[in-house]
């Protein structure tokens, strides 16, 4: 989910939730988001983030931490044209 600070309102960052008042297609919604939930961060401005690895999945021996891994910039989709 991409969240811009133009679209959102009442953010709210707590421990265990992320709560935020946003509308789609015009009906607004309070949207609360379980932490855990989150498997990813970034900015926008830089690719500049962090993913976390998911509680349930054993740590990976290339990250020997367990806790998180940087990301350098996220990869764009692609997009082909199917006829």
């Amino acid at each position: 989910m991409n969240l811009r600070p133009e679209a959102i309102q009442d953010l709210s960052l707590g421990i265990d939730k992320i709560e935020f008042n946003a509308r789609f297609s015009g009906i607004p919604m309070r949207i609360v988001i379980p932490v855990p939930a989150v498997l990813a961060i970034y900015a926008r401005e830089n690719g500049k983030g962090m993913v976390f690895e998911d509680e349930d999945v054993p740590p990976s021996t290339s990250n020997p931490s367990g806790k998180e891994k940087a990301l350098d910039k996220p990869s764009r989709p692609v997009l082909k044209i199917v006829k």
